[in-house]
């Protein structure tokens, strides 16, 4: 995890679709722009929902925004529902010529953000299968405004919770969550894995320049706590906001391999908490 300064992303790896729309700017939740960053793999059932109930909220919030879709080597008809989408609403899609995880799609959807990132922007990450609810964004938004450079949606703060998942999957989600926070213990940090999270446009920059392309290397599910202790590691603010992960709206199955995520959590762990030790007395 030591700081690199190679700015550069693996060449081949994506080819991006430009906007159909220009970014707008004026009244909204904030005075720039939100760019969501979306990983998206073989999500047919749900990614048509989750941009059109996006433009929806945006609108209601007279919010400009953005949304870049990673599409992660989809074999169904996710690419072809992104592009009718991008017709009609400011969709980027970035595709991916092969699967290559979580990890990658997140690390080319949040250099594609800062590539089109200006001041007062906020870049949001989130799930395709609309398991986080944009009601909660405006305070997650709020927290910004007030200064935060990170914002969690934590399933895990007072007045969050989990439903429609089964007991054995919130056990064991549970389970990992306590083993993080004993590894890497932050202040008011209740969640570790979660997609769901603001991040304002300077940290990410700051990220870019400090550790380069190394920002991102694991490539599974574990990549998200990765990059929440690399940015904890530069000293930054860190909020929550409740959420009530819904799992019972999901039409598509979960992505996420129960065990190997859990393995690689506890890898994660093992590697790196005398660096964060160190790094954080």
């Amino acid at each position: 995890m030591a700081p690199q300064t190679d700015t550069t992303m693996s060449p081949g790896r994506s080819a991006a679709v430009p906007v159909t729309q220009p970014p707008r700017r004026g009244r909204g939740l904030l005075r720039g722009q939100i760019i969501f960053v979306i990983p998206a793999y073989n999500e047919e059932q749900d990614i048509g929902s989750l941009l059109e109930q996006t433009h929806a909220k945006m609108t209601e919030y007279e919010q400009p925004y953005q949304a870049v879709i990673v599409d992660d080597g989809s074999t169904d008809q996710t690419a072809r529902i992104v592009q009718q989408c991008a017709s009609r609403m400011p969709v980027r899609a970035v595709p991916l010529r092969t699967h290559q995880g979580v990890g990658a799609a997140f690390s080319v959807g949040l250099r594609t953000a800062l590539a089109m990132i200006q001041d007062g922007d906020v870049v949001v990450t989130k799930e395709a299968d609309n398991t986080s609810d944009l009601a909660i964004l405006p305070s997650m938004i709020k927290h910004i405004n007030e200064g935060a450079d990170v914002v969690l949606a934590s399933c895990y703060a007072k007045g969050g919770g989990v439903v429609g998942t089964t007991p054995l999957r919130r056990g064991l989600s549970s389970a990992a969550n306590a083993l993080l926070r004993f590894f890497f213990p932050m202040r008011s940090v209740s969640t570790y894995s979660s997609f769901y999270r603001a991040h304002t446009g300077a940290i990410l920059k700051q990220a870019i320049e400090t550790y380069g392309s190394r920002l991102l290397v694991e490539d599974g599910f574990v990549c998200m706590v990765e990059l929440l202790v690399k940015l904890a590691a530069l000293r930054i603010r860190i909020a929550e906001v409740p959420l009530v992960l819904r799992g019972d709206v999901r039409i598509g199955k979960s992505k996420m391999p129960v065990v190997r995520t859990m393995r690689d959590y506890v890898r994660f762990s093992l590697r790196n908490w005398r660096l964060w030790r160190r790094t954080n007395r």
